[in-house]
């Protein structure tokens, strides 16, 4: 009983430090010397299609972006991210979550 107890509670502690040291970001911004807005969402549309793909986890498969391919896709088309003072902001709701 007393062994089942601090496993639980180590897990717990796990879970916790996992979400103190996890980072939100409360803005994703990019630079282009000439896109729009509108060239951004197109382009991050590609981009994610490309990148998306299948990964296996220890408790079976997700889908999701791979972030390396996802970084190629976004830097090959010539944007640079810049979430402090990038001109052409990504809305919470269109944002890429990547693995």
């Amino acid at each position: 009983m007393k062994i089942a107890f601090s496993i639980v509670n180590i897990l717990g502690l796990l879970a916790l430090g996992g979400c103190v040291t996890s980072t939100t970001v409360d803005r994703v911004a990019y630079d282009h010397p000439t896109a729009s807005q509108q060239q951004l969402f197109t382009d991050r549309a590609d981009c994610a299609a490309q990148a998306k793909g299948i990964r296996q986890t220890e408790y079976g498969s997700e889908t999701g972006v791979n972030d390396d391919i996802w970084d190629n896709c976004i830097a090959g088309k010539g944007y640079s991210r810049n979430d402090a003072t990038g001109r052409l902001e990504v809305p919470k709701d269109l944002r890429v979550t990547t693995y």
